[in-house]
């Protein structure tokens, strides 16, 4: 009996070897993510007993409108309606903090114009570079989409997947099939035959996977190129020489790793990342995650904890093209996350050919979409039968976490359900997802 209690196996919230990241697409009021969370709020269950005491909060709104940064005290009641002590001194909250780093930047740029006009000089040259990259690559999305229809026009059951592995693939035909039944296998089958009899049709495919290779090499040559740019900047400004850039930055380091819970707010993402990023804050919230302080995230403030995030479905919308395209802090990895999943039309009523060029383009990663009530649990663990750290990502909100594959079908993840990944226990070098009694069912067969 005692060595069957021994060799048990983990489940969600146990053998905590990191901090918690919980991230959601778009909560209709702030306060409904910390509802949902109360229990890991209340009990955050950090490697330091001064912060389990402290149950300290952070609250991170650089993405709220200009000015409105400190507009926060609805967000301080959502905490204390949950039992947290704001440790209220002179009118000043002392345990549920904010970083107050967009207040901060507006300091700095008071007190050091000449490194403030680098600054604006550097953002001025990704801005322009970013601008380039977005009209240049717009005409090999509508050309690949051309290519696309007239294909699928010819061949129905066959879609974008099928058209830019068809090279790769040809003599291993099934590879097409899989997920489908046979009927639709079938059909699959006869009209792959057809097009590798048709030699003009295998060209079109051909300067398809070209085109969306391109597209691809791109993306990854504009994250390259705006980091270049960041580190240039960072480098030959010599702002680590500046005084005041560094009280400030040992200020915000102090209030990370001081906190128990970051709570990371939603609205503009670009000034969210640029702040966290003009401090280098990425090594203190890593700390702060080794130290077992839990995250979390609302929207932009999901997008932030991304080592990258990549919202480019090519679909024109009224306010032109979707182009929130940038560098997060890396808290997380092997994950490209779209808030807002349920929210627009272009991506809860795209094609199979739209999702399934979403996720292509989306390489070395697994597609994410949160809606309002869908939360993906982030965790790294220890796991009790062979001491192992492995990642695990799970879907524990009220909504199900969507994911985007690359045959241009969304899934939708039950609770308690699990992306299997690199990093992660049961991961065999292919992405899947387990639900909770496939999983439990693995883990028992480990204890046999």
């Amino acid at each position: 009996m005692e060595e069957q209690k021994e060799r048990r196996f983990s489940s969600t919230f146990e053998d905590k070897a990191y901090g918690w990241i919980f991230l959601n697409g778009n909560v209709k009021k702030e306060e409904d993510l910390v509802n949902m969370c109360k229990e890991q709020i209340q009990n955050p269950q950090t490697f330091k007993e001064e912060l389990n005491k402290s149950k300290k909060v952070l609250l991170v709104t650089a993405a709220f409108q200009k000015g409105e940064e400190h507009h926060d005290r609805h967000l301080i009641e959502s905490f204390e309606k949950i039992g947290i002590d704001a440790g209220w001194n002179n009118g000043m909250p002392q345990n549920i903090q904010n970083l107050s780093v967009w207040t901060m930047f507006n300091t700095f740029k008071e007190k050091e114009p000449w490194l403030y006009r680098k600054y604006t000089e550097k953002q001025d040259q990704i801005k322009a570079f970013k601008q380039d990259y977005f009209i240049k690559n717009s005409r090999y999305m509508e050309m690949a989409h051309e290519i696309t229809k007239g294909l699928s026009d010819k061949y129905p059951n066959l879609n974008m997947f099928e058209f830019y592995n068809i090279e790769k693939y040809k003599e291993d035909k099934n590879f097409f099939t899989e997920n489908y039944d046979f009927i639709k296998g079938e059909d699959i089958l006869r009209e792959i035959d057809n097009l590798c009899k048709n030699q003009k049709d295998l060209d079109s495919c051909k300067e398809l996977i070209a085109i969306i290779d391109h597209i691809i090499f791109k993306d990854a040559e504009m994250f390259d190129t705006c980091k270049f740019i960041e580190n240039y900047f960072l480098e030959h400004s010599k702002i680590a020489s500046c005084s005041l850039y560094n009280e400030q930055r040992e200020d915000l380091k102090k209030r990370i790793l001081s906190s128990a819970t970051v709570f990371f707010y939603g609205g503009r993402v670009y000034v969210l990342v640029n702040r966290l990023r003009f401090y280098q804050l990425a090594e203190y919230f890593k700390e702060a995650l080794e130290n077992g302080t839990n995250t979390y995230g609302i929207s932009a403030g999901t997008l932030c904890q991304q080592d990258k995030f990549f919202l480019n479905l090519d679909r024109f919308t009224p306010g032109g093209y979707l182009r929130a395209s940038d560098m997060g802090m890396g808290l997380t990895s092997g994950l490209w996350v779209t808030p807002h999943a349920e929210d627009y039309n272009y991506i809860r009523e795209a094609d199979k050919d739209t999702l399934s060029f979403f996720s292509l383009r989306q390489v070395n990663g697994v597609v994410v979409g949160l809606s309002a009530n869908s939360i993906l649990l982030c965790e790294r663990y220890k796991d009790p039968i062979d001491q192992k750290i492995y990642k695990r990502y799970t879907s524990v909100g009220n909504e199900p976490v969507l994911i985007f594959g690359i045959r241009g079908i969304k899934y939708e993840m039950k609770k308690y359900s699990q992306i299997i990944i690199e990093g992660t226990k049961f991961y065999n070098g292919k992405p899947m997802i387990g639900e909770k009694e496939d999983i439990e069912e693995l883990e028992k067969n480990l204890l046999k």
